[in-house]
């Protein structure tokens, strides 16, 4: 319908061969005038143009790319489609699935603890990030096969990474101090800058609505990002305090919440001017927390590693903080990850705890699901097509994925939002 409207435009444009103002540029009747309306309806510019005001209707959700659906003004239509999948609820209960009869030692030779997180990208291919891997490894959840992908130094070079436009992942430094852009596309790998920093240095981070990616501090007590505009590495002025940061959460108010896991409070990033606020709960520390999803209700989760507690935090409430209960025979070092699926429910991925298990965000209710088949499992993990969980292996020596038999499913824009596909 809209290139229909621009054609018809354009058509009378054309067709009207009658001598026309060219030199005032507010004449409805000059050429520079309909170039600029014309300009302004295909490129979306909803400024006003000669004092009206252009209305453009927007187009579903799904129909946008998935590099705009952070933008404060779309979420709304955001929301909407995901409670929409949320409301289809499950066809049965979660099953945990091994698609590939190949070990993970057999894929990538070397290489254990293997991998740190998992993305989905716009080719539709699932992307296993290394921790001691050689390679990247990608999976096809069309046939649900794998394939070695670029190679990398391997030690703990990054942690971790940050889907940006075009198919391009950036990489989180951890050991090393280059920045890497791996861009899905070709698969291949690009050195974007180079900043002296020390070990374990950020895990993970967030494309943020002001084109800018934020990676998350782990031992740096610098927040540093990589501006798409310029091609150049910042920072911003205030550092956090603390210690360690596992993960980051985007709200559609274009706040970044950093998950403490050394770290003893939420440290709050707003991206409008760069400040940072502290929270004033003190929750972390000694490891306590890994993983935040943030959900339609407006809540943050934050998944517990060492902490017995699971929290979440009410971002429409001034930020409350509530405990949701302990987890049940908690342990340490329980879980690594956390993946919101199309059904409405939160999916906390086990490290060595015992079962997988997950949150119903419409309800806050927790649920223990299967067993978790070994120790050091996994460590996050990426939605496919119908709302599978294909699983990041960290010390688990095989390819899983969780599937959640849920009846929705999330189309490519919400899929590969920065506000889900992340870590």
């Amino acid at each position: 319908m809209f290139r229909a409207s621009i054609a018809i435009i354009l058509f009378l444009s054309l067709s009207n061969c009658s001598p026309r103002n060219v030199s005032n540029f507010c004449d409805a009747d000059s050429d520079v005038f309909l170039n600029e309306l014309l300009f302004r309806l295909t490129t979306e510019d909803k400024s006003s143009h000669c004092g009206y005001k252009l209305t453009i209707p927007n187009s579903p959700i799904c129909g946008r790319s998935y590099d705009v659906t952070h933008l404060p003004e779309n979420w709304e239509d955001v929301k909407k489609e995901v409670e929409s999948q949320f409301a289809l609820g499950s066809s049965g209960p979660e099953t945990l699935v091994q698609y590939s009869p190949d070990s993970v030692s057999a894929a990538i030779s070397s290489g254990y603890p293997a991998f740190q997180s998992a993305l989905s990208a716009p080719n539709g291919k699932v992307y296993l990030l290394p921790y001691n891997s050689p390679n990247i490894v990608s999976i096809d959840p069309n046939n649900r096969s794998y394939a070695l992908s670029t190679s990398v130094p391997g030690l703990v070079d990054f942690i971790g990474g940050i889907l940006g436009p075009q198919g391009k992942i950036y990489l989180a430094p951890h050991q090393n101090n280059d920045f890497f852009e791996f861009n899905t596309a070709n698969e291949s790998m690009t050195t974007i800058g180079n900043v002296t920093m020390g070990g374990a240095s950020y895990n993970g981070g967030i494309f943020a609505p002001n084109g800018k990616i934020y990676f998350t501090p782990g031992n740096e007590s610098i927040i540093r990002y990589y501006d798409l505009n310029t091609k150049t590495i910042g920072q911003v002025s205030t550092p956090v305090s603390g210690g360690i940061f596992s993960n980051a959460v985007l709200t559609p108010e274009g706040k970044i919440y950093f998950i403490p896991h050394d770290a003893t409070n939420i440290h709050i990033l707003d991206t409008k001017d760069d400040s940072v606020t502290v929270h004033p709960s003190a929750i972390g520390g000694s490891g306590g927390y890994f993983s935040g999803v943030y959900a339609p209700n407006g809540k943050i989760y934050i998944i517990p590693y060492n902490a017995a507690t699971l929290y979440v935090l009410d971002t429409k409430n001034n930020d409350t903080l509530t405990s949701l209960g302990n987890i049940p025979a908690s342990t340490t070092g329980m879980f690594n990850g956390a993946i919101l699926s199309p059904n409405g429910k939160i999916y906390l991925i086990p490290y060595n705890y015992a079962n997988f298990a997950s949150i119903d965000t419409r309800n806050d209710q927790l649920s223990i699901l299967m067993a978790n088949p070994a120790t050091n499992s996994y460590r996050g993990g990426a939605i496919g097509r119908g709302g599978e969980i294909y699983l990041s292996p960290h010390n688990v020596n095989r390819f899983d994925l969780l599937d959640t038999h849920s009846n929705g499913s999330f189309c490519d824009s919400i899929k590969l939002s920065p506000y889900w596909n992340k870590f």
